[in-house]
């Protein structure tokens, strides 16, 4: 019998565990398993590892030891997580939201023995897609065709600016209306992240409530990092929001990240107190020393000491009017997340919030939680403008476990929260439950 490359997933969405076995194979043989797949940029991505096979003639990557490769631990998401961009790869054109091919191939000795495509997508069949172009409000709808009343999301990303669609689109999937909302870095809106009004979360929450299939009565915000920021401070000023959770997120306002000094946010036209408390000159002096050596520039302790004592920059969290869901990395080295969102939660207490609110911290993970689906082997740096590069934290391989990990609390806390009924909404069980991927790693 031909040798032969087994996949199984559950459902095709992107935060599908996927199940890999080899069979026929030379009992006590060495086999190679390639992966190939181009991402929604066009860049190619790559990954491979050496295994033998078992007594029966099989591989099942689940339990397989890798002999050497991308990755070196048994993990059915490895060859996920573990791709590489191939250099000097031919580009293909930008495929916003299409589905993701990846390509497995089984070989031996050069010769290739057997292959197998796998299909993995962000958006499940019956979501519709809405671009929202009103004056000053930007932003994308994804709701689905029957029109049925459904609990709605507003998604904020980070610092990168624009819009984070996957995040939208993926949460759509799993039974939500879903409005990624743009807040800066598009026209029409503040180009740089300084002075950011608020209120732009206010106008997305009035369009949404004339939407005619929005359950009102049953709208969160979901942010990450500095989204996250904006997703507590939100959610403390718009009561309409009735559940938050934010990724790698920050309890106080910080300074903006532009070159015009300021606060991130304003209200009514006045900025917001930032946290700009006393760095010490040892800490400046550290970050100073990567800039010179060009090697990743870690800002945890920076935003630290800037928070320190600072407490008019508190976000008022006790006003939120639900329930609050925090995820961070233990390692972050961007800034201090898992420090934060404690912080969050010791105000919660002090303030006797009458809702449900809870951290989850990652210890091995950095700052790269999100998005799943993607490879996790650029996760812990992230290069920035004038050829910077920033220290995120985590490896890649933590940082996908803990992307599986806090993927599915975010799901499981809105549908529980936001649907009453996880097990009537959830498309993650009637599609299939579980994810190995990587975030977008910006603020």
């Amino acid at each position: 019998m031909k040798p032969f490359i087994h996949v199984r997933q559950d459902s095709p969405l992107l935060d599908t565990p996927v199940w890999l076995r080899a069979g026929n194979l030379t009992p006590g043989g060495v086999f190679t398993i390639h992966a190939a797949m181009y991402d929604n940029l066009g860049t190619k991505w790559e990954s491979s590892a050496k295994y033998r096979a078992d007594g029966n003639g099989e591989i099942d990557l689940a339990a397989a030891e890798p002999l050497a490769g991308s990755y070196s631990s048994a993990d059915a998401a490895g060859l996920f997580w573990s791709m590489t961009p191939v250099p000097n790869a031919e580009r293909r054109e930008r495929t916003p939201l299409k589905a993701l091919v990846t390509e497995f191939t089984l070989m031996n000795e050069g010769k290739v023995l057997a292959s197998e495509p796998v299909s993995r997508q962000l958006v499940a069949p019956g979501i519709e897609r809405l671009p929202v172009r009103e004056d000053d409000l930007i932003g994308t709808f994804f709701r689905h065709a029957a029109g049925d009343l459904r609990p709605t999301i507003v998604v904020l990303g980070g610092s990168e600016g624009g819009l984070r669609e996957s995040t939208a689109a993926l949460l759509a999937s799993h039974g939500f209306n879903a409005l990624a909302l743009a807040y800066f870095g598009l026209e029409g809106l503040p180009e740089e992240l300084v002075n950011v009004p608020i209120e732009t979360v206010g106008r997305a929450i009035e369009w949404l409530r004339g939407q005619p299939d929005v359950q009102m009565g049953k709208l969160g915000v979901v942010g990450t990092s500095k989204g996250g920021e904006l997703a507590l401070l939100s959610a403390s000023f718009f009561p309409a929001i009735k559940a938050v959770a934010a990724f790698v997120p920050s309890g106080v306002v910080y300074p903006g990240l532009g070159r015009t000094p300021g606060s991130s946010w304003q209200v009514n036209g006045e900025p917001l107190p930032f946290a700009y408390g006393k760095v010490p000159d040892e800490v400046t002096a550290d970050v100073q020393r990567a800039k010179r050596q060009n090697t990743p520039i870690s800002w945890r302790d920076t935003y630290k000491y800037w928070e320190t004592g600072e407490t008019s920059a508190e976000i008022p969290v006790e006003r939120i009017k639900g329930p609050v869901l925090l995820l961070s990395g233990g390692d972050d080295r961007l800034w201090p997340a898992d420090w934060l969102s404690e912080r969050v939660i010791d105000r919660l207490k002090r303030y006797h919030h009458p809702f449900d609110a809870v951290h989850n911290c990652y210890p091995d993970a950095g700052h790269s939680l999100g998005v799943p689906g993607m490879p996790t082997s650029q996760s812990a740096v992230s290069s920035y403008g004038n050829g910077m590069t920033l220290s995120l934290g985590g490896t890649p391989a933590a940082n996908a476990a803990a992307q599986y990990r806090a993927w599915h609390e975010l799901v499981h806390f809105l549908q529980t929260h936001l649907a009453g009924n996880p097990a009537a909404m959830s498309n993650s069980q009637r599609l299939g439950g579980g994810t190995h991927a990587i975030a977008d790693p910006q603020m």
